[in-house]
């Protein structure tokens, strides 16, 4: 009864393997769900292959049975169907209209009760970025309707900012910049199952929040990355590194991965430091004076990009002069002045997005929409940034078809694989960070302040 047993089961298996390779895999749109489905099409094939060689196998010892003592087996029990995976969030279309779809961005439109909105340009660049979507027929003939709420670049106003959004009942809400805002916001939204995305930032306290999405690499992959980067471009493995972050939770992750990786790879940190996130002159000299003293000579930031500023400058007058080495989402070391200083010349960094954009017809689009708004204004540094993040969401809502709901939103993202020429290309491959590459540039000290050194999306400097 064994033989036959393994002869059926045998037989079934390789009918199922005939049937079990996706023909579309996840380099193929659709491919992950396609895959899971089919999988879970061979699960229940498999199932019932069992059944039926168990059914033969009955048969056959009932008969054997029958002529030694006229009995019968009991029949098997029959298989427990397959439970549904469980959604990540509940399902909802809140948020959504016959004829709109309502969004939330938070972003700094004043720090310390100083506005600045006019020099940052987020607020405008965000209601900008949608209104050319419904000026162009909207979603699906639906207008999305942006509201913007002023998180003051600080964890404490980006509280109430948030839980203002929340109140509206938004589809869902995103983040511009900040890690701690970024955290708190997510945290808020999530818990009321209200999917949350954003550029990546801190990895603890976020991708184990259900319905939220980074859309860059998080400064935790992006940190280990740049250990590869220094030991690869930089420095030797004997060379005096440093780190140099804001003293936050949301920064300990990346100096973690970094002096992990520059562990493994064999690298030299003499001294990973974290100072206050306003920047602290006295401090900040004082950080100088000892990095100098270590002799480093590669120093890693992670740092509000006007405290990166107020580095190199404290450190120049001691006459300590490394090589700086960041990573962003938006204002880096290389952008023009007054962020971009003289003292900041020759500092590399990872972006999120290209430079050199002159052919890309959605960075046309940006620069065009903007200097019809705002002829008066020069366009915002991160202009181009957030326009290329925003048709992500943008690819995401077309994708999900004319029957949005939060749910579908969220599976459209995961299984969406797309590459607007701007930003990095999205994949999510099950996981909750979309991208898993950077290029590098390099601050050039004069207009256009900033280039390209590696302009192809990498994920290893191995």
């Amino acid at each position: 009864m064994e033989g036959h047993r393994g002869r059926c089961a045998a037989r079934g298996v390789e009918r199922l393997r005939s049937h079990a390779s996706p023909d579309a895999g996840p380099g193929t749109e659709g491919g992950m769900v396609t895959s899971t489905r089919r999988w879970v099409s061979v699960l229940l094939a498999a199932a019932l292959l069992i059944g039926a060689c168990g059914a033969e196998d009955e048969s056959t010892a009932t008969d054997e049975g029958a002529a030694v003592d006229g009995g019968a087996e009991e029949p098997a029990p029959p298989e427990e169907a397959l439970p549904e995976e469980e959604a990540e969030i509940e399902d909802s279309t809140a948020g959504v209209t016959d004829s709109t779809i309502s969004i939330g961005v938070h972003a700094p439109e004043t720090i310390g009760g100083i506005d600045i909105g006019d020099l940052l340009g987020l607020g405008d660049m965000t209601q900008l970025y949608w209104d050319t979507v419904n000026e162009a027929g909207g979603i699906h003939g639906r207008t999305v309707e942006v509201t913007l709420g002023d998180d003051g670049y600080d964890a404490n106003a980006a509280q109430q900012a948030c839980r203002d959004l929340i109140a509206k009942d938004l589809f869902f809400v995103s983040g511009t910049s900040g890690a701690d805002q970024i955290i708190t916001c997510a945290n808020l939204a999530t818990e009321v199952q209200m999917p949350y995305l954003s550029l990546g930032v801190a990895e603890a306290g976020l991708v184990d929040r259900p319905g939220y999405r980074a859309m860059t690499m998080t400064y935790d992959g992006m940190s280990e990355l740049m250990a590869e980067y220094v030991l690869g471009e930089l420095a030797e493995p004997e060379t005096p590194v440093a780190m140099v972050r804001y003293n936050s939770p949301s920064s300990a992750g990346a100096q973690d991965a970094f002096t992990a990786k520059m562990d493994e790879l064999g690298g030299n940190v003499v001294a990973a430091d974290a100072v206050d996130k306003q920047g602290n002159a006295n401090e900040l000299t004082a950080e100088c004076v000892k990095l100098a003293n270590l002799g480093v000579e590669v120093v890693f930031m992670i740092l509000v990009p006007t405290v990166s500023t107020q580095l190199a400058r404290l450190c120049a007058e001691q006459g300590f002069t490394p090589q700086y080495v960041t990573v962003s989402n938006t204002l880096s070391c290389a952008s023009e002045p007054p962020i971009g200083v003289p003292e900041l010349n020759g500092c590399q960094s990872f972006s999120a997005v290209r430079v050199d954009v002159t052919d890309s017809p959605l960075a046309k689009e940006a620069m065009d929409a903007w200097a019809a708004a705002f002829p008066d204004r020069e366009p915002p540094d991160d202009l181009v940034t957030f326009w290329g993040l925003f048709d992500i969401y943008r690819e995401a809502l077309e994708q999900m078809g004319p029957e949005p709901s939060r749910v579908k939103f969220l599976e459209t993202l995961d299984s969406m694989q797309y590459d607007n020429g701007l930003a990095n290309p999205i994949d999510f491959a099950g996981d909750k960070i979309g991208a898993d590459s950077t290029i590098v540039i390099e601050a050039t000290g004069e207009a256009p302040w900033e280039r390209e050194l590696v302009a192809e999306w990498t994920s290893s400097f191995g």
